[in-house]
């Protein structure tokens, strides 16, 4: 059976629970929970070296915890057989976008459509759709190394937006964009949002998560300092002096 035939229409996408991540004796994380229900965006914030990217490889399943327990959509990423559904579950942009050398940007998509089965006779006028709305149409036969930063960031985007997912990961995902891709970014989440995909994202730039998150956490030396509504956590850690210096 596929694993993603084995995640329930109902489940949870995200729950996090007394999650740490230790790098010998420095924490990178402590006592970190979370649920993310469908539909929903919480914004990881918080400077340089605060645990964001910690939280997010621990709960994608890169980095193995020191305590605490990862469910997406109940199954458990770090666990095999476990995690071959929790990966069909998940969608994860990292900071450093993870191409193939060999692949267009057009056969990075339909690589990852094929290994998540989309398959399906309107697949081609997908992946041109999303092509044409990220500005990669006229770069979509071009290899990783004819990119630009900022082309590599789309060219990631659209690999994680082809493919279905229950939860969408997303580190640092405006780094390289410029601000009419970041607006369309914000809409392509809009999007994501509204047909039920819970999204997990962190940033430096709160303009752009002003556009998308419903919920905050703030994260200081692996310590959760703040969480709740975003516009009250974002407006109490500009007060508190909690965000980085270009936020």
């Amino acid at each position: 059976m596929p694993a993603a035939e084995t995640i329930a229409p109902d489940a949870i996408p995200l729950q996090v629970t007394g999650l740490a991540r230790h790098y010998g004796r420095l924490v990178g994380l402590a006592h970190f929970d979370l649920e993310l229900k469908p539909g929903q965006c919480v914004a990881l914030i918080g400077a340089n070296g605060s645990g964001k990217s910690t939280a997010v490889r621990t709960i994608s399943g890169l980095l193995e915890p020191t305590e605490g327990t990862v469910r997406v959509c109940g199954h458990d990423p770090h666990s095999e057989p476990d995690a071959e559904a929790a990966r069909a579950a998940l969608a994860l942009v990292p900071d450093a976008p993870m191409l193939y050398d060999d692949l267009t940007v057009r056969q990075h998509l339909s690589l990852v459509a094929l290994a998540h089965g989309v398959n399906d006779d309107g697949i081609e006028e997908r992946i041109d759709g999303l092509l044409e709305r990220l500005g990669l149409s006229h770069r979509a036969d071009f290899l990783p190394a004819e990119l630009s930063r900022g082309l590599k960031q789309k060219t990631g985007l659209a690999c994680a937006l082809i493919r279905p997912a229950k939860l969408l990961v997303l580190d640092e995902p405006v780094v390289g964009l410029d601000p009419p891709s970041q607006a369309l970014l914000v809409e392509l989440l809009l999007d994501a949002k509204a047909s039920g995909t819970a999204i997990l994202l962190t940033t430096h730039q709160m303009a752009f998560a002003d556009g998308v998150a419903d919920r905050a956490i703030v994260l200081g030396e692996g310590e959760v300092l703040d969480h709740g509504p975003w516009a009250a956590v974002r407006k109490r850690a500009a007060e508190r002096g909690w965000l980085p210096a270009d936020a």
